[in-house]
This record gives C-alpha cells, structure tokens and sequence, in this order.
C-alpha cells in the first residue's frame, strides 16, 4: 500500500501543480498581452513553446517505452523460469536411482519457496526505490539453493564422473542464474534525474500552455483539465509500469507458469 499512497500522492501533488501553473501562465499572458499591445510581440515565442513540448514528448515517449521494455522482460524472465526449472528436474531424473529422487524432491521444495516468495505479500521501501521482498523467504531459499547444488555437486564426483553430470548441473545452474536475473530486474529503474526532469518539464509546458491560452479571453477550464489531467495519467503510467507488483499495473497473471511447473514436478 505505501508505494500507491506515493504514486498517487505525487499524482495528485503534479496533477494540482499543472493546474496551477496554467493558471499562473494564463495570468502572465494577459499581462504581457495588455503591456505588448500588438499580436505581432507574440512572433517567434511559438519556436520556443515547439521546442520545449517537443523535447517532452520525447521525454515522454522514451520513458514510457523503456518502462514497457523492462515490463516485457520481467514477463519473459517468469517464462525462461518457468521452462528452466522442468528441464532441470527431468535432468536430474538421469542420475542413479537413489540419488536423482533426493535431488529432485530437494528442487521441488527450491521452486515451491520460489513460488511463495512471489505470492506473498510485500511492499515498497520508499528511499531505496524497491520492493520489499520478504527476508525471511529469501533466506529459506538461498538454504535451499545451498544444500541442492553442494548435493548435486556431492553426486558428481570427479572419480565417478556420470555423463548425465554433464546435463544436470549446467540445467540446474540455469535456473538459480534465471532467478537471479530476476530479482536483479526487480531492481533495474530509470534514473532518479528522469523523473525530476518529467516533473519538472510537465510544470514547464503546463506554464507555457497557460501562457498561450491567454489568447483568449474566456477560461477554459475544459481545457486545462484535460491538459493537466492528461499529463498526470502519462506519468502515474510510467511509474506504475516500473514496480509491476505494487501498483495498478500487475504481472502477477504470468506466475502462474512457475505455478504450473511446480505442480507438473509432483
């Protein structure tokens, strides 16, 4: 809950701030209209207006691009998961009798933990720009981890090499490598300046709007809702997309994979 309370916070903070600088730059252009007189003081500030909205909508553009891009491949890491994790256990099935069962019910419980970490309730750490993750949890996995791969390394002794070795361990290194990978896009965010910068622009271009609007005698209000409303949904969007697991935006619906290879392990 405290990553919506901030997201819609700064929102709400951004969406009454554009409000406010129309407001304001509709102001500053009517006095300027009533100083200047003449339309004709008003050539040349159109390049300068261009300029500025077209470098935030590329700002814009970028952003909400790389934030699908990181979206997508969180989605694609659940599913390298979700595949790597059967591939190890039907490699581990190679080896002795005895031995492959241990190991494989040693992974089942590996990618049971991994399942619980993700369905457990976890919330965000506001200065380190992060999900919190359960400690508890990841400590019993890296238990986990631990005692499977110096158990299938104990299975794989150089004086009685199997061939299957040669399978099992680099599928099984695999999967802890995906789940690593994870965890580290978990963590993977634009800069802390991209945001400053989507705030600070957004002011700009809703003062320079308001500025143009006064063009015009009669307010608007239509208008500068719409503008304001606009660029908050644009950059509730980017924010939410950043933290898939927290906001409104889930990626909870691609679990399931890592969900259905645990059940087809039993």
């Amino acid at each position: 809950m405290i990553f919506l309370f901030f997201a819609a916070g700064i929102a709400a903070i951004f969406f009454v701030a554009s409000l406010l600088a129309l407001h304001c730059g509709r102001s500053m252009g009517l006095r300027y209209r009533k100083q200047e007189g003449a339309s004709d003081s008003m050539a040349g500030l159109g390049t300068v207006e261009g300029a500025i909205f077209g470098i935030m909508g590329l700002l814009l553009a970028f952003t909400i691009s790389g934030a699908l891009q990181r979206f997508d491949d969180r989605r694609q890491l659940v599913l390298q998961e979700a595949a790597a994790v059967p591939a190890a256990y039907d490699r581990l099935g190679l080896l002795d009798g005895q031995v492959a069962r241990d190991l494989q019910s040693q992974l089942k419980e590996y990618v049971r933990a991994r399942v619980e970490l993700y369905r457990m309730q976890h919330d965000f750490l506001l200065w380190q720009r992060m999900e919190d993750f359960s400690p508890e949890q990841q400590n019993q996995l890296v238990n986990h981890k631990d005692r499977l791969w110096k158990a299938a390394v104990a299975a794989c002794p150089k004086s009685a090499y199997q061939p299957a070795c040669g399978l099992a361990l680099p599928a099984l290194n695999s999967a802890f490598e995906v789940a690593r990978l994870r965890a580290g896009a978990a963590e993977k965010h634009p800069p802390h300046i991209i945001y400053a910068m989507l705030f600070g622009l957004g002011l700009g271009c809703s003062l320079l709007a308001g500025f143009g609007m006064s063009a015009s005698r009669a307010k608007s209000w239509i208008h500068m809702l719409l503008f304001a409303g606009t660029l908050t949904i644009a950059l509730y969007i980017v924010t939410d997309m950043e933290y898939p697991r927290l906001g409104l935006i889930r990626i909870e619906a691609f679990d399931h994979f890592l969900a259905d290879a645990y059940e087809q392990m039993q």
